[in-house]
């Protein structure tokens, strides 16, 4: 009789046990510090009359994140990068340019210029789920890259300002790299369930995200997103609408992700400024990679 009731117990317990909810959320601590390798390589094709033009851009980034303080519901980021690689290739006109900015060689002046980006802290402000709340300090890196580009007060330092802040400035930052960090539900989740949020910025992304499977280690994300691709700099616009797939592999002890990939396909319409207001029809397809490379975790 006891071996039947333990059997039935077993049986009726499992399936609690299996369709248990998880929190997901960040759990880091003042001192951890997460080293990120980033990979994009971006193509953009676009065609008037019989023209064709591909612009194939590929980034390689290290990124460091530090823990300097945290709170019940939010935590503050010293973030930095400790290297950029920068290579744009055009079918029309070859190489645009080409830049190691942690080894800049000697009179190569664009090199010395991104070369002033690196090992600068901005402050990041990260919810428990990911959102990026505030970002401080983006302004002053962009400050420090026109102080080192030596171009004087006018026109060409006035555009070059208006392109660095929409790369670097500190809400540029905060939209670009939420991206890597903001998957998380706001309530506990079981897999198979399914959450959303939204981006704002240069990229609007309608998430509806997945949590495909947990283990004790690990839990295993995917996205799908519409997106809306919207740039105005001084030389381009760019307004294009598609779609964004995203899989995530994080670490449960800390909520930090592992690995991560987003790629993501739009078309739509560009102008160049000197093109006038001719409408370009453009498709960009593009791939990123995020990898933890190191961590240093406090105890």
């Amino acid at each position: 009789m006891a071996r039947t009731l333990f059997r039935l117990f077993v049986f009726f317990g499992l399936p609690g046990l299996l369709t248990a909810q998880s929190s997901l959320a960040y759990q880091l601590k003042k001192g951890d510090v997460f080293t990120v390798e980033q990979k994009a390589e971006q193509h953009i094709i676009q065609n008037l009359d019989e023209t064709s033009h591909e612009l194939t851009n590929r980034v390689t980034g290290v990124l460091q994140f530090n823990v300097v303080q945290e709170s019940d519901t939010a935590y503050v980021l010293e973030f930095m990068f400790n290297d950029l690689i920068f290579k744009i290739e055009s079918s029309l006109q070859g190489v645009l340019l080409d830049v190691h900015a942690a080894e800049p060689e000697a009179g190569d002046t664009q090199a010395e210029i991104f070369n002033s980006l690196l090992n600068i802290p901005v402050l990041m402000t990260l919810s428990k789920q990911g959102e990026i709340l505030e970002v401080s300090g983006g302004d002053q890196l962009v400050s420090k890259v026109l102080e080192q580009s030596g171009i004087p007060e006018g026109f060409s330092r006035t555009v070059m300002k208006k392109s660095l802040e929409q790369q670097y400035g500190s809400k540029a930052l905060a939209e670009s790299y939420e991206q890597m960090t903001f998957f998380y539900p706001g309530q506990p989740v079981r897999e198979g369930d399914q959450w959303s949020n939204q981006y704002e910025g240069k990229l609007e992304a309608l998430n509806t995200w997945t949590l495909d499977s947990l283990n004790t280690g690990s839990a295993y994300i995917s996205g799908k997103a519409k997106i809306l691709i919207k740039t105005d700099e001084p030389s381009n616009t760019m307004r294009l609408e598609g779609e964004q797939q995203t899989s995530v592999m994080t670490d449960m002890a800390s909520g930090f992700m592992r690995e991560m990939n987003v790629q993501t396909r739009a078309e739509g319409i560009s102008t160049a400024a000197q093109m006038g207001d001719v409408q370009i029809p453009t498709v960009v397809n593009s791939n990123v990679t995020y990898r933890l490379i190191a961590q240093k975790n406090v105890q």
